[in-house]
């Protein structure tokens, strides 16, 4: 749990930062996804103080290590050939999506129920950008996809608490 807390606060924060850094907003406005980010992992570290350690340690590693390699070579691929077809708007929109699809196979393979909601989400709000105004979409991309990490993330530590 503690590992997946970190990991989703982290991308949430590069998820609202890529959205702010593409729409040129002014550089100090990261210092709120960041507050965010690291008052959920203080909250969940003074939550999960004494929580027994996790079951599964080596599977769950395996499987997480196993669907980020799936995932960072989709998005490799996936980003390469939208660029290559002029397509770069669609980029940020097919890397929610894939990150979404990661989820479920992190859901089952871990297994974490809450992990289907999550890659629901991406899924859904990459899905939902796709035809959003270009001018908008990577902030509200990022934003978005922010949340759903972060709510993620506070539901893992109330489910765990």
């Amino acid at each position: 749990m503690r590992g997946g807390i970190w990991v989703l606060n982290i991308m949430a924060f590069v998820w609202v930062a890529a959205g702010m850094l593409l729409t040129a907003r002014p550089i100090w406005w990261l210092a709120v996804p960041a507050a965010v980010s690291a008052a959920l992992l203080l909250w969940a570290q003074c939550a999960a103080r004494d929580l027994p350690p996790p079951e599964g340690g080596e599977h769950v590693g395996r499987v997480v290590g196993i669907w980020s390699a799936i995932e960072g070579v989709a998005i490799f691929v996936t980003a390469n050939v939208l660029v290559n077809l002029h397509r770069s708007d669609a980029v940020m929109p097919a890397i929610a999506i894939i990150v979404g699809l990661h989820f479920f196979g992190l859901a089952k393979g871990i297994p974490v129920r809450l992990y289907y909601a999550t890659g629901a989400a991406l899924v859904v709000v990459g899905a939902i950008a796709v035809v959003a105004p270009p001018w908008h979409m990577p902030i509200a991309l990022g934003v978005t996809a922010a949340v759903a990490l972060w709510a993620s993330g506070v539901a893992l530590v109330r489910n765990a608490a």
